[in-house]
């Protein structure tokens, strides 16, 4: 599978400022025009910025030029076509029952059109905690959600459990509902509820890697889940 194009927050804040700022001026910012933009301590921060965007083609750079920053790839609005915005509804815990779950949404991260597929109703929603390690879900990720109540046994969901929002592998017997971390270390355990107890939110398709700047971000699918074309 062809690895898909994403920005990360932070990425898609400085390629819509480029944009904006490209159009208004009728040339790119210098270096530290980006830095003093974005608040960042140093030069090396937005190199690493530029250097993502570069790698994604969405931005040409003359490093031997100021101000030789050229867009390649985006609409008017800053924004690909190929891409789509998808709330992140703030964080969910995946050691325990710690981070309150909201309807609020106050962020939101661009994915390929290609990883919603026929998907219609999906949010993002940033992991915390390490319980969840084993199936591939670390502190920071963002984990990408079908909103439904629609899951299986073995199906990694996002639970509601009174007012706090937890990610783990769903299993439900005799009424009774299990929600299983998945880390080898025996520091966690599950979380048991009566099935009225605990509401499903979703359940999680794919993860986008947290940290910023990794080489070339992938899609990590489940096996279970296909993207359809």
């Amino acid at each position: 599978m062809a690895p898909q194009i994403t920005f990360t927050p932070k990425q898609e804040k400085t390629f819509s400022f480029l944009k904006q700022y490209i159009a208004k001026n009728g040339q790119a910012p210098t270096m530290m025009e980006l830095c003093k933009e974005f608040k960042l301590r140093s030069l090396r921060s937005v190199t690493q910025r530029l250097e993502a965007l570069e790698r994604k083609g969405f931005i040409k750079r003359d490093r031997f030029q100021h101000r030789s920053i050229q867009i390649l790839k985006g609409d008017s609005s800053g924004i690909s076509s190929g891409t789509i915005q998808v709330p992140v509804i703030a964080s969910a815990g995946c050691d325990a029952m710690e981070v309150y779950a909201q309807d609020e949404f106050g962020e939101y991260i661009l994915v390929d059109k290609n990883l919603i597929s026929v998907h219609t109703n999906i949010a993002a929603i940033k992991a915390v905690g390490d319980s969840m390690q084993d199936a591939g879900i670390r502190n920071g990720d963002y984990v990408i959600v079908e909103v439904t109540d629609s899951v299986e046994n073995g199906d990694r969901v996002v639970a509601i459990v009174g007012n706090m929002a937890v990610i783990k592998q769903y299993k439900k017997a005799d009424g009774v509902v299990f929600l299983n971390p998945e880390n080898k270390s025996g520091e966690y355990h599950p979380i048991v509820v009566g099935q009225e107890d605990s509401k499903i939110f979703g359940k999680v398709l794919s993860i986008i890697p947290g940290t910023e700047w990794v080489d070339d971000i992938k899609i990590e699918y489940y096996p279970e889940y296909s993207p359809r074309k």
